[in-house]
This record gives C-alpha cells, sequence and structure tokens, in this order.
C-alpha cells in the first residue's frame, strides 16, 4: 500500500463511524479489532497509572506520530511526489520526539495537548471541523496550563485520558452495553489512578528531599570541619608567636640580670690606697681632703715628739 492510499485511510476515517460499529448489540469483534483494544487498554491503565512518571516516554511516542502525520499530510496537500512525502513526516517527526524528550516542559505540553485533544474527540465525537478545532483548542489550552503546572495538571489529565482510553476498551472488549458501568469504570479507573501518580510523586519528592538534606548536612559538616581545622591552626600560630614573646623576654631579662651583677661587682671592688677615684662627688672629694691632711698632722706630730726624745 501506498503513503498515499494510508493517507486516504486517514482522511476517511470517522471515530463516530468507528465507535457506533463497536457500540451496536450483539457486535462480534474482529481479530483485529480485539487486538486492538487489548493494545489500547494496556496502553490507558498504564498511562493513567504512571502518566507523570513516563511523560518522556509518550512525548517521544506523540512527537513522532504527530510529526510523521502532519509533515507528511502538509507535504501531499503540497503536491510533493508521493514517493518522497514521508521524508518531511519523519523529519518533523524526530524533531519533535527529540524535542519532547529533551525539554521536560516541552514533552509535558505536548502529551497533555494531545491526550486531552483526543479524549474531547472521543467524548464529543465532532462531526465537523469545528468542533474538531474546538477539541484541539481545549487540549492546547490545557497543555500550556501544565506546562506551567506540572505535577498536577499533568496527572490529572494523563489519570483521566488514561481511565477513558483503558475503561472504554475493557468495556468494548468485554462487551458491556450499559452506559452506567462504563461510566463508573472509566470514574473508578481515573480516581485509582490519580491517586497512584499523587503517592508516587511524593515517594519521589520525598526522596529528593532527604537527599538535599543529606548534601546539606554533607556541606555543613564539611564546612564545620574546615572551621575547626583553621581554628586549631590559629590556636597552633598563636601558641608559637606567645612561645617566641615569652622566650625574647626572658632572654631580656636574663640580660639586664647580667648587666646588673657586673655593676654591682664594679662598685663593691676595694679601691687601691695609691688610687684615687677617678669620678668623686663634691661631698666625697673634700671628706678625701680631709683624711689626707689628717695623716699629714700625725706625721708631724710623730718627727716632733721623736726629736724631744732625742733631747
Amino acid at each position: 500500500m501506498s503513503m498515499n492510499g494510508i493517507l486516504e485511510q486517514i482522511q476517511t476515517f470517522n471515530i463516530n463511524d468507528a465507535m457506533s460499529a463497536l457500540e451496536e448489540t450483539g457486535h462480534i469483534l474482529t481479530q483485529t479489532e480485539t487486538a486492538v483494544l487489548a493494545v489500547l487498554c494496556a496502553a490507558g491503565v498504564l498511562f493513567c497509572l504512571f502518566g507523570l512518571k513516563t511523560v518522556r516516554f509518550w512525548a517521544g511516542l506523540f512527537g513522532l506520530l504527530l510529526g510523521f502525520t502532519g509533515g507528511t499530510a502538509a507535504a501531499y496537500y503540497l503536491g510533493m511526489n508521493e514517493s518522497y512525502i514521508w521524508i518531511p513526516g519523519a523529519v518533523l517527526g524526530v524533531i519533535l520526539a527529540v524535542l519532547g524528550v529533551w525539554r521536560y516542559r516541552f514533552g509535558v505540553f505536548l502529551t497533555v495537548w494531545t491526550v486531552v485533544s483526543l479524549a474531547c474527540v472521543y467524548l464529543m465525537r465532532p462531526a465537523d471541523w469545528i468542533w474538531g478545532v474546538v477539541c484541539m483548542a481545549a487540549g492546547l489550552v490545557l497543555g500550556l496550563l501544565a506546562s506551567r503546572f506540572v505535577a498536577f495538571l499533568t496527572m490529572l489529565s494523563t489519570a483521566a485520558c488514561g481511565a477513558i482510553l483503558g475503561g472504554s476498551a475493557a468495556c468494548y472488549l468485554l462487551s458491556m452495553q450499559s452506559m452506567v458501568v462504563h461510566a463508573i469504570i472509566c470514574v473508578v479507573l481515573g480516581i485509582i489512578g490519580f491517586l497512584v501518580q499523587l503517592l508516587l510523586e511524593s515517594r519521589k519528592r520525598k526522596k529528593q528531599n532527604l537527599k538535599k538534606a543529606a548534601e546539606i548536612r554533607e556541606h555543613h559538616s564539611t564546612a564545620n570541619e574546615v572551621e575547626k581545622a583553621r581554628a586549631l591552626v590559629d590556636e597552633l600560630e598563636q601558641g608559637e608567636e606567645k612561645e617566641a614573646e615569652e622566650s625574647e623576654e626572658l632572654e631580656f631579662i636574663q640580660f639586664d640580670d647580667e648587666d646588673e651583677e657586673t655593676e654591682d661587682i664594679e662598685e663593691s671592688a676595694p679601691l687601691d690606697e695609691d688610687e684615687e677615684p677617678d669620678h668623686l662627688d663634691e661631698d666625697e672629694e673634700l671628706d678625701y681632703l680631709d683624711d689626707e691632711e689628717i695623716d699629714y698632722l700625725d706625721d708631724e706630730e710623730d718627727e716632733e715628739i721623736e726629736e724631744k726624745k732625742e733631747k
């Protein structure tokens, strides 16, 4: 089958006719329909339970499918050769897939926009392109909001859309014709999926907080150890400076003591009788002169006494 034929089948596909055929009473599922519904049921349940956790995978998948479909359709409408119209689609699909996986918020936007638009189309089943544009606009608004409020809106959107997809596929597989039972299954599955995603996200946040707290404690402990080491080095340096100052003071005191001892020795040394003091005060000089005069008088008296004796 050529690419042109695939595009014509996509264009002629009508979701209302497909849903009406599945909802007919007594409709027997073909092997292809059973396989497709089983795959959709599994994908819807996984998307409902782990939408936020696996958003990068879904963003890559939806980006590849949307880019390939949009690029191929654009090339077809522009009159490109049928043998090469898949090339622009492949290029655009790869670009969107890479961006969806690499840029987290863009991946969230792409995923929410796609699934919400498809869910609106499934629920509203538009008969013309105007309502189709309305469904895409609703998905676009929620996608933009989800890129801002990532966690809550992504969990809510994926849980609801996954529940609609998985619950509906399960009802068609089990041939349940009651709309009430259909709605109850979808609602219960959506609530369970949202709670599971909320629990997983809370555990993730808890682990992140514990890891961050451990990093902060490690950083503070390292900083404290560095501060302690610096304080110890400062104390050692201060101790060495004090010891050096004390040793200098001791040397200075010993030097002063030696000078005082030498001065005491010089002062206590007796002068010779014949030597006269070089430096005397005025009172000391007078005393010294008086002593010489007294010695001179004594010598004269002794001489007189000896002369008298001789006579």
